[in-house]
């Protein structure tokens, strides 16, 4: 049975969570349930929890995998729940958004990163259509917010790829 949860923060925190939510074109469920996933066992900041703003509440469901992983994450932490996820949205929110991406589409990222390594072509299902690229760095792109882009060769040329695109990396 999936955990219904509400979490409050500063303000700051409910306008991050909307600015991402909107430009990776994600529900508040998928994105609040990607935050847990990616940050639920890792340490987390209370820096900005003191922040004196308008206090801000989300209700949202834990998916199946993030309900039966909550308590561990709980216990690992050694906070009240309410301080737990306070803590993981506050430190999310303080992230810069190449490094937010990251944990959103951690699985994305760490294919692409081992292309990279190794040197090897990649297929990619970006925009509609499959592209086979070999992927160079990732760049963050000042023009889109300063989120993460994917340097690539197509044939003989340079491309950059919105990682947001990316949907599929074989």
């Amino acid at each position: 049975m999936r955990r219904k949860m509400r979490v409050s923060f500063p303000k700051l925190v409910q306008e991050v969570l909307q600015t991402d939510k909107e430009y990776f074109n994600l529900k508040k469920e998928t994105i609040c349930n990607l935050i847990v996933e990616g940050l639920g066992f890792e340490k987390i900041s209370t820096i900005g929890s003191d922040i004196l703003d308008e206090k801000r509440s989300i209700n949202f469901n834990l998916n199946e995998k993030n309900t039966k992983l909550f308590n561990e994450m709980l216990k690992v932490s050694n906070l009240s729940e309410s301080d737990f996820l306070k803590g993981l949205f506050i430190t999310y929110a303080n992230l810069h958004p190449s490094i937010r991406e990251r944990i959103l589409f951690k699985n994305r990222f760490l294919r692409i990163e081992e292309a990279i390594r190794r040197k090897k072509e990649i297929k990619i299902y970006y925009k509609d259509s499959l592209q086979e690229v070999k992927p160079i760095s990732f760049e963050r792109d000042k023009e889109n917010g300063d989120y993460a882009s994917l340097k690539s060769k197509v044939k003989d040329r340079e491309y950059l790829f919105e990682m947001k695109y990316i949907e599929y990396v074989t």
